[in-house]
């Protein structure tokens, strides 16, 4: 092992001088409407905000992640229900299901203990594959269907399911690990305003400080953006900024933050994993080291062994006949 104290210099100034400044580049259209979504549930929660990140999160799947249908239920603890919320028809088009609940059950409680031991997903075959047409649902076909769990800091709060009922295409676990962590950055987004995705949530929520409206928004605008920079832009002490978001958002400024670079990171990377170094750069993260570290104290896996190979062992599915799935 080499001796850390005679290390070698690799900054960018130090290998490239006279190059010019890196700069952040332009965010897409579809990281940045996420992202949005995900900061105004800070600034200004209420049940309609966290319908719409539901709903944009569902579309996201499709558009970024590429998964051919997906829709997102919610779980109701007090009802032991699974209440719908938006989903995919059978053209593929997006098609509102909050007409739709369905008794929380075996399939729901294994998906959700098998995220907590480890397995973001589960499959399972030889499942009914359904579609709304007009105010009925209808059986498309039989296949697999892929569970992803969406949880919390404090537990459960739905189950992102899809399938390629169209296409009958097999599963691509490249893209279930994908579709994985936008379930942890959605659930991470939600936690704090769990009770606004149920039908009896109340809409009386009080509007959050302006100090963290500002902060979302800068952060939106510029993930790159320092607590000391931050402060600075909203004319408040850094210690005050830092204090205020936490009560308020109910995590750190530097959490916040790095939740934006992973929502950016995951839109650019490509579906094996092969455009590594260039998205992370593209997402905000000051170098790969930096992005790395983030991404395994997040995750519990190397980057590339997360969306490679770290769930795609067969133990990482359930098989089997699953009449009761919806």
């Amino acid at each position: 092992m080499a001796n850390p104290s005679r290390r070698r210099r690799i900054d960018w100034e130090v290998i490239s001088p006279g190059s010019p400044p890196v700069t952040l580049a332009a965010p897409t259209q579809a990281s940045s409407d996420l992202a949005a979504l995900t900061a105004e549930l800070a600034q200004d929660p209420s049940p309609a905000t966290a319908d719409r990140v539901l709903r944009q999160a569902v579309e996201f799947s499709r558009a970024v992640i590429q998964f051919e249908r997906a829709g997102i239920y919610v779980l109701d603890e007090k009802e032991r229900s699974m209440l719908g919320t938006w989903g995919t028809g059978a053209r593929c088009e997006t098609v509102d299901e909050h007409g739709l609940a369905y008794e929380f059950g075996s399939v729901d409680r294994e998906v959700f203990a098998r995220a907590e031991a480890g397995f973001p997903w589960t499959v399972y075959e030889n499942c009914p594959q359904i579609a709304q047409l007009g105010d009925e649902t209808h059986v498309i076909g039989r296949g697999w269907v892929g569970c992803t769990a969406i949880m919390g800091p404090h537990g459960p709060l739905g189950i992102l399911f899809n399938d390629t009922a169209t296409t009958h295409a097999p599963i691509d676990e490249a893209k279930q690990a994908r579709g994985a962590i936008l379930c942890s950055l959605l659930g991470r987004a939600l936690d704090p305003f769990r009770s606004l995705l149920l039908p009896q949530a109340s809409v009386g929520f009080e509007p959050r400080r302006a100090v963290v409206r500002g902060v979302t928004k800068l952060l939106v605008a510029d993930p790159t953006l320092s607590c000391d920079v931050l402060a600075k832009r909203l004319n408040v002490s850094t210690r005050q900024l830092t204090r205020t978001f936490k009560q308020e958002a109910k995590l750190s400024i530097v959490d916040y933050r790095n939740e934006l670079r992973l929502t950016r990171f995951l839109e650019r990377v490509d579906a094996r994993a092969q455009n590594l170094l260039e998205a992370v750069l593209e997402s905000g993260f000051g170098s790969y080291a930096q992005f790395h570290r983030v991404f395994r104290a997040r995750f519990g896996q190397t980057p590339r062994d997360y969306l490679v190979q770290g769930h795609t062992r067969r133990d990482g599915f359930a098989t089997g006949e699953a009449d009761d799935i919806t």
